[in-house]
């Protein structure tokens, strides 16, 4: 058991992991954006032409500047601009829930011990007078920054390990409400639901947390990152107010049903279990379960969003729903 200088040593060694990881995680972010922003939002604009284009737009974007959020900024803009409609906002950002799938895949296949070796590369780059060069360092300076924060925190979970603190753990977390909180308050917090799951992901490889908790927390963690768009919404449109508003309400709602009917979601993820090459390790499991769950859900919104959203949201006076008919154009 952890005791003194143990515990602070280890409380220490995780909160500097975690803030080297996530001061990694927005440095890849920003230099992504630094590489085409007005391109992605230009390439945001014109792709999203009807429904099924906006649901890919979200999710080919998020997927390649690693941040909901992110492009939930970018959509608010875009619609309190009037570049864009509310409905198209509405499929992007649900499509943005996919693409933030990806960086749990990326937890999972263990590169950490990569990281150093990584900024390595991304520092040498930067010393050359090719822009296109510096850029590319500042990236994979940030995924390495990303990777060594993981690694730090990797001693820190497994003196958690050997501790009795698992016990107290295990017994908070057989609440799956309680952990779907936490994951919630704990995402909103760190302002990432990445950084939220790939905390998940090893407290469920060190068996501090069982399957459900573990995605429990993770669907907490979906609706947590929702929230940050709270802020980039405050000065924004009407139309871009509510397009965040059904975004929170989307993983609220899919949220709390999951929860509901968690045991059978949690016998699928079991099953594909069985398939070793399918799922190799547990950090891959708790990243399916996120994959699979933005899925199920986007899904059913996606048939359900004519039949059902547009009614509610057409009660609110003023309000454009429909795709325009021409190609969207930026000014």
């Amino acid at each position: 058991m952890l005791k003194g200088e143990s515990v602070i040593e280890a409380i220490l060694t995780f909160a500097g992991g975690l803030s080297v990881f996530l001061f990694g995680l927005n440095y890849m972010r920003q230099a992504l954006v630094r590489v085409s922003g007005d391109r992605i939002k230009t390439f945001v604009a014109k792709a999203a032409g009807n429904k099924f284009r906006a649901l890919i737009t979200g999710i080919v974007i998020t997927t390649f500047i690693q941040s909901s959020s992110g492009v939930t900024a970018i959509v608010v803009a875009l619609v309190s601009a009037g570049i864009m409609t509310m409905y198209q906002g509405i499929m992007i950002m649900i499509g943005a829930n996919i693409g933030t799938t990806t960086t749990a895949f990326l937890f999972a296949f263990q590169i950490e011990k990569y990281g150093l070796l990584i900024v390595f590369f991304g520092f040498f780059l930067s010393y050359f007078k090719n822009n296109k060069l510096n850029r590319a360092g500042d990236v994979l300076t940030g995924l390495g920054l990303l990777l060594l924060g993981i690694n730090i925190m990797n001693s820190f979970y497994a003196n958690l390990s050997r501790s009795n603190i698992i016990d107290y753990i295990m017994r908070f977390s057989r609440n799956r409400f309680a952990s779907f909180f936490i994951g919630t308050a704990v995402s909103a917090l760190l302002q990432s639901s990445s950084g939220t799951i790939n905390i998940v992901q090893n407290l469920f490889a060190i068996d501090a947390v069982n399957l459900a908790a573990a995605v429990s927390l993770v669907l907490g963690a979906n609706l947590g990152t929702t929230i940050a768009s709270l802020v980039a919404a405050v000065s924004a449109t009407k139309e871009a107010k509510t397009a965040v508003n059904v975004n929170i309400a989307f993983n609220l709602i899919g949220g709390v049903v999951f929860v509901i009917f968690l045991l059978p979601f949690c016998d699928l993820l079991t099953y594909l279990k069985t398939h070793s090459s399918l799922i190799p390790n547990k950090k891959i499991m708790v990243a399916y379960s996120h994959l699979l769950y933005n899925i199920a859900a986007t899904v059913i919104f996606y048939f359900l969003y004519d039949s059902l959203i547009t009614k509610i949201i057409k009660r609110q006076e003023n309000i454009n729903l429909n795709f325009p008919k021409n190609k969207l154009t930026t000014p």
